[in-house]
């Protein structure tokens, strides 16, 4: 889902991983947060139990570069399911 700002001139993006719990969401999280470089990407919040199992959601912003003079922000989340 995209939501375009045209005053501030942002558009921001929300990618929800949603599936059965050990599908792989929370280590695709992770694997796209350690390869993007350190000036786009936000803190990386997941909230984990004992076993390391997302319990309620992970989160992580990036940014991007501007196109035709928007900034663009992504949010990734993880949902299990």
């Amino acid at each position: 889902m995209a939501f375009i700002d045209h005053k501030t001139k942002t558009v921001n993006f929300k990618i929800v991983y949603h599936g059965p719990g050990l599908a792989g969401k929370t280590t695709n999280m992770y694997y796209i947060y350690d390869m993007a470089k350190p000036d786009t990407k936000g803190k990386l919040m997941s909230l984990a139990t004992e076993t390391d199992r997302a319990v309620f959601f992970d989160f992580s912003p990036y940014g991007m570069p501007k196109i035709r003079g928007y900034e663009m922000r992504f949010h990734l989340y993880t949902v299990p399911g």
